[in-house]
């Protein structure tokens, strides 16, 4: 028997590595429209795991949210790597997957809080 949170802490792990991988692509725009793609969609499927549909308008505000943490993140990833340029593509896959997993660690905690202990059925 599987809860609820394990299913879905196993998909912030995917979305962690997916999104690391993604900050790592060496892409002449920025990253973070892409990262913050990446962590509205998994706040969709924590909802969804838990039985729960996000609105649009939640969905939106967590996406503006996300954007704003994305590019402080950002500003402090640019700075540095300026520090250490060799490294600078790792830094960034650390940052975002660091950052993914925190964000996701708090979408499951505000489920668990809604609903403890929830057997996860699968679909």
């Amino acid at each position: 028997m599987t809860t609820c949170r394990e299913e879905a802490l196993r998909w912030v792990h995917r979305y962690a590595i997916g999104g690391a991988a993604f900050a790592a692509l060496p892409l002449p725009i920025s990253t973070s429209a892409g990262l913050v793609a990446i962590e509205t969609h998994m706040m969709t499927m924590i909802g969804e795991i838990y039985g729960e549909s996000v609105g649009s308008v939640a969905t939106t505000a967590a996406g503006g949210s996300f954007a704003i943490l994305g590019q402080g993140l950002k500003f402090l990833a640019t700075r540095a790597v300026g520090f250490v340029p060799v490294i600078g593509p790792a830094i960034r896959m650390t940052i975002a997957g660091l950052t993914i997993v925190a964000i996701g660690r708090g979408i499951v905690g505000h489920f668990e809080r809604k609903y403890p202990g929830k057997v996860f059925d699968r679909p």
